[in-house]
C-alpha cells in the first residue's frame, strides 16, 4: 500500500469518526462533560501545587534563625561564635546585632518615650541573625537550630519560620493527593473510552459484520472507532483546559486574601505550551488506549455470517 493511500484512509477514518460523533450530540456532549470535569480536579491541583512550590522556594531563603547570647557574654565569646558560624557550611550567612544597637532600635520603636532613662542597664543581649542555605529543608533548619543553640555563650536560638513546616506539609500532602487523582482518573478515563466504544461497537454491530463479510480488514474497522476516542478525548481535554483556567481565574482572588495575612503572595500560573500539549497528547493516548481495548474484546470477536 501506497503512503498516499495509507494516508486516504487514516483521512477517511478520522472523518468518520467526526460524523459519528455529530450523529449523537446529546450523547457526545454528556461524555465530553464528564471526562473534562473528571480531568479538571488533578490538573487544578497540578497548577495549585506548582504555584506552592514556587511559592516555598522563594522562602528557601526567608527562614532565619536568632541567636541570642548570654548576657555576660564578651568579645571573645562574640569573635568565637563568628568564627564558628562562618565555618559552618549549612549558613549562608549571618548578621550581628550588639546589645546597644538593639536597645537604639527598641527607643526608636518607643517614640518619644525615653527609654534609656528608664533602665539602670541595657538589659538586651547580642543578637546573631543566621540565613541558613536556600536549599535547606525543615527538618535541616531543625537541625541547625539545635547544633546552634549549643554553641558557647548562646542563651538560645530561635527559627523565626516554625509555620513553614506545616507549609511543607501541606504542599507535600496536595502533591500526593494529585498523584493519587492523576491515577485513578486515568484508569478511569480508559474504562469510560472503553465503554464508550463498546456500546459503539454493538450499536453497529450488523455493520460490522456485513463490512467483514465484503472482505474488509479488522484494522480497516478498528480505525474509526479508535480515531472515535482520539476525538473525544482531545476534545474532553481542551474543554478541561478551559475550565482550569477559569477555575484559576475565579479563585485567586479568594486564596490570595486567605494567605495575604501570612505575607504570602501566590503568584498562579497556567500550563506552559509543552504542558499543554503534553496533556492533550497523554489524554488522547488514554482514550485511545481505552478503544484499542474495547475493538480487540468485541470487535476481532464479530464473526463473518456466511450464506
Amino acid at each position: 500500500m501506497s503512503a498516499k493511500n495509507y494516508l486516504s484512509l487514516h483521512l477517511e477514518a478520522a472523518k468518520s469518526a467526526v460524523s459519528q460523533l455529530a450523529k449523537q450530540p446529546i450523547g457526545t456532549f454528556l461524555i465530553l462533560a464528564m471526562l473534562a470535569v473528571a480531568m479538571t480536579l488533578p490538573l487544578t491541583l497540578y497548577l495549585g501545587v506548582q504555584s506552592a512550590q514556587a511559592v516555598v522556594g522563594k522562602l528557601n531563603e526567608a527562614p532565619q534563625i536568632t541567636l541570642y547570647m548570654e548576657l555576660e557574654a564578651g568579645d571573645q565569646d562574640e569573635a568565637a561564635v563568628r568564627k564558628l558560624l562562618a565555618d559552618d557550611k549549612r549558613i549562608e550567612r549571618y548578621d550581628f546585632v550588639g546589645k546597644d544597637q538593639g536597645l537604639a532600635e527598641l527607643q526608636k520603636n518607643m517614640g518619644e518615650q525615653d527609654l534609656v532613662a528608664m533602665l539602670d542597664e541595657n538589659p538586651l543581649p547580642d543578637v546573631f541573625i543566621v540565613s541558613p542555605a536556600g536549599n535547606s529543608t525543615p527538618d535541616a533548619m531543625r537541625a541547625l537550630q539545635a547544633d546552634l543553640a549549643k554553641l558557647p555563650m548562646v542563651e538560645s536560638a530561635k527559627l523565626d519560620a516554625e509555620w513553614m513546616q506545616t507549609l511543607y506539609q501541606v504542599n507535600d500532602f496536595v502533591g500526593k493527593i494529585f498523584y493519587f487523582l492523576a491515577v485513578t482518573l486515568s484508569l478511569a478515563f480508559v474504562l469510560v473510552a472503553h465503554n464508550t466504544i463498546r456500546l459503539q461497537i454493538l450499536s453497529r454491530k450488523e455493520e460490522i459484520e456485513i463490512t467483514k463479510l465484503l472482505g474488509a480488514s479488522s484494522s480497516f474497522i478498528r480505525r474509526p472507532f479508535l480515531y472515535q476516542a482520539a476525538w473525544q478525548s482531545l476534545a474532553a481535554a481542551a474543554v478541561s483546559l478551559v475550565l482550569c483556567a477559569w477555575l484559576m481565574n475565579s479563585t485567586k482572588p479568594l486564596v490570595g486574601q486567605i494567605f495575604k495575612p501570612y505575607g504570602i503572595n501566590i503568584e498562579w500560573r497556567f500550563f506552559y505550551g509543552w504542558e499543554v500539549l503534553l496533556v492533550l497528547l497523554v489524554v488522547t493516548a488514554l482514550g485511545i488506549a481505552g478503544a484499542a481495548l474495547a475493538t480487540q474484546q468485541h470487535l476481532l470477536s464479530f464473526k463473518a455470517k456466511k450464506s
